[in-house]
């Protein structure tokens, strides 16, 4: 187990030496631990251990991409032997510094590029946050929906249960290399006997995962069914066309374009089925739903009228 008594094993290094540097570079420096009973002596198995360190290069290489763009580069070294106790490593995240801007890194975060400190927070080693933070509410499901206010984005768990993270968060949740590198990091967990995963800096222990964890970092399509924004609106729409068949939609058009809805309006349709008079150019004021979302890399759109507010003539002169 990963304890407070553990990485005072590894002090006397500086693990927060990150600042402005000649070489226009920051690095944050840190221990990667492995721990469970198969590590009692202190070994691993290279085909374990090797795969996940190049999960965590890739892991903040792509946090980095994306939050940076390139304007800065990072790339992840080990520092001198390992440590004793359980198995630990000691590790470098540096980032170099791309663009010619001077005085950036003035603190622990940076004002116009994330630097390896902010980097580690918002992929949540370092912190109760991130986006390990937001993998542990989710416990391997997709949002509900995800909607973005400012710089901050609340993320609905299910239809009445939200969070608030930032949208760095967010953009880096959705990105499929930072997810499935972070699965892969972690994957020595699924190994008999290696019980859990932690981060070290100096004497703070700032995460642990335990291997009954794993499905919360389970990866899948993050592009695949994932509800980008659900809301309802009142709406005026005029009827192009009307299809009496159960199931099917209705061709409707609100001024600007047309579009199929789904009218989930029971009573309303039972108005239908007793032969109330539709036609085309007919008014309809509804509360229209629309849900986004993205599927297998593109944006859907689909609306359901909810409820039928009034039923109107065509209008003398119609927008179709």
């Amino acid at each position: 187990m990963v304890t407070s008594d553990r990485a005072a094993g590894v002090r006397g290094s500086n693990f927060q030496d990150s600042g402005h540097r000649n070489d226009m570079s920051n690095h944050e420096r840190f221990n990667v631990v492995y721990d469970g009973p198969a590590l009692a002596e202190h070994r691993m198995d290279v085909r374990d251990l090797a795969p996940a360190l190049v999960a965590i290069a890739d892991l903040f290489t792509a946090a980095n991409k994306e939050l940076n763009g390139d304007s800065a580069d990072v790339r992840v070294e080990v520092k001198g032997s390992f440590k004793a106790g359980s198995f630990e490593l000691d590790l470098v995240f540096l980032q170099q510094l791309l663009t010619q801007i001077r005085d950036i890194f003035a603190g622990s975060s940076a004002s116009a590029i994330s630097n390896a400190y902010t980097i580690l927070t918002v992929v949540g080693l370092i912190g109760s946050g991130g986006v390990i933070g937001l993998a542990r509410k989710l416990r391997g499901r997709r949002p509900h929906r995800i909607e973005q206010v400012g710089e901050m984005a609340h993320v609905w768990i299910t239809e009445t249960e939200s969070i608030e993270v930032e949208v760095n968060v967010v953009r880096l949740w959705r990105n499929s290399v930072v997810r499935s590198s972070l699965s892969k990091t972690l994957s020595p967990l699924e190994r008999e006997g290696i019980s859990n995963f932690g981060i070290v800096r100096g004497e703070q222990v700032e995460l642990i995962i335990e291997d009954d964890e794993l499905a919360s970092f389970a990866t899948f399509d993050n592009d695949s069914g994932e509800v980008v924004s659900d809301f309802i609106a009142r709406k005026v729409l005029l009827v192009e066309s009307v299809v009496f068949k159960d199931g099917n939609k209705w061709r409707v058009h609100d001024g600007q374009y047309p579009f199929f809805a789904a009218l989930d309006d029971e009573e309303f349709l039972a108005k239908v089925n007793n032969g109330e008079r539709f036609g085309k150019g007919d008014v309809l004021v509804v509360d229209l739903r629309q849900i986004q979302s993205i599927e297998i890399g593109a944006l859907k759109n689909e609306y359901r009228i909810i409820k039928v507010h009034e039923h109107r003539a065509p209008l003398q002169q119609t927008l179709l």
